[in-house]
């Protein structure tokens, strides 16, 4: 059996987190808790980040990170045993507190047994349950001891059934600054003032990269036609998505165009961008903050894609609409999500500047109302879980 604490006497809290949005969420939480709790030990899932913050990990987060039906069945029977692992090791060793961060469909089945057996448990990020499937909302209820919410629509929704949950902002929005120094952000990656700028975000999972890297390079091929001097950044957070990428650039002979690829430094290639094409997803929220005009674009396997359409309550999936409650951005998802169907999108925001500069202060706005200090005051709420025992 997975042993967690070794008898450790401080805050003991178990925590984990499916992918790499939910890791950067971590480690700021992990980060907030222990400038008060400076003993507190934090075991389970855990990226690179919650790792450098001082979390271990129990098991390589990347066996989370699967979407969609289709490909979280061939990965269920060994997901299904990491949670039975680690629902073991906590009801042996007895946690303070149970932290799930997203992935709700992995974090929930382990929540409410351990809620169950009278271990506190908190959910960070709530489930989309504005979007899809609102009936989730009893699940998270009877899984969860609080939920903590990261866009201020989301509380009333757990309100209306009786369900604790607390508006905390969302951790991006204190990252970016409001007013950004386009400028200065293209000196600092060697970006030239006058240069057209185009920056590609094809998701951070492999499996994203199989259905997007190919779209995202045929999308600059078209568009590096009609602007001959465009720069494309490309930033991938690990190396197998860069292999990936790599290896779409050779299979399409596309080796002559100009791509950047970066290792990380999403925030500074969405800064400096004149536009953006963007997998659905937190990254679509990243690129608000950074008041780039985006194009928004997702591709499924269509038995997946069909299941999901069918439990949709809104009309879009992207966050800068979600958050505006209404289209303020294209979406071109599934079959719309053509490369000629995405230059044209892209081509508009560079062609229309009125427009690129309307769509910078609505995402300021939003910015503002996001900017909680969120870290602080998530770790607020797990402090006083804890509360009567380590604070």
């Amino acid at each position: 059996m997975l042993s967690m604490f070794n008898g450790h006497a401080g805050p003991r809290i178990a925590i984990v987190a499916g992918e790499s949005s939910g890791d950067l969420l971590g480690a700021d939480l992990i980060e907030a808790i222990k400038r008060r709790l400076p003993n507190a030990r934090f075991v389970g899932i855990a990226g690179p980040k919650m790792q450098s913050a001082g979390a271990e990990s129990l098991f390589p987060m990347e066996k989370l990170a699967v979407r969609g039906y289709v490909e979280v069945l061939k990965h269920l029977r060994e997901l299904l045993g990491i949670r039975a692992s680690l629902r073991k090791a906590c009801l042996k060793e007895r946690p303070d507190l149970f932290i799930g961060i997203d992935a709700p469909d992995f974090n929930l089945g382990l929540e409410r047994p351990l809620k169950q057996a009278g271990i506190p448990t908190i959910h960070f990020v709530s489930p989309s349950i504005w979007a899809w499937r609102g009936e989730r909302v009893h699940k998270i209820k009877a899984a969860t001891d609080e939920v903590l919410c990261l866009f201020p629509f989301e509380k009333p929704l757990y309100d209306a059934v009786g369900a604790r949950a607390t508006y905390v902002g969302h951790p991006l929005a204190d990252a970016f600054e409001v007013d950004i120094d386009r400028a200065a952000v293209r000196e600092s990656i060697g970006v030239t003032q006058d240069q057209l700028v185009f920056t590609l975000l094809p998701g951070s999972r492999v499996s994203e990269l199989e259905f997007h890297a190919e779209l995202f390079i045929e999308t600059a091929r078209l568009l590096y036609a009609r602007y001959p001097k465009a720069l494309f950044l490309v930033p991938l957070v690990t190396r197998e998505t860069r292999d990936l990428f790599d290896s779409a650039r050779y299979r399409l002979n596309a080796l002559d165009l100009p791509l950047r690829l970066m290792f990380g430094h999403a925030h500074e290639a969405l800064q400096a961008a004149d536009a953006v094409l963007v997998a659905s997803g937190t990254a679509t929220l990243e690129a608000m903050l950074a008041k780039c005009p985006m194009v928004i674009t997702y591709r499924l396997s269509d038995t997946t894609y069909r299941m999901v359409r069918k439990k949709m309550q809104l009309p879009y999936v992207g966050l800068p609409n979600v958050l505006s409650g209404r289209f303020v951005v294209p979406e071109l998802l599934q079959h719309e999500a053509t490369a000629e169907n995405l230059a044209q999108a892209l081509g508009n925001f560079v062609d229309d500047k009125h427009l690129s500069a309307q769509l910078g202060d609505l995402f300021r706005d939003a910015h503002v109302e996001l900017r909680q200090g969120a870290a602080e005051r998530a770790a607020d709420a797990v402090i006083k879980h804890l509360r009567g025992r380590y604070a």
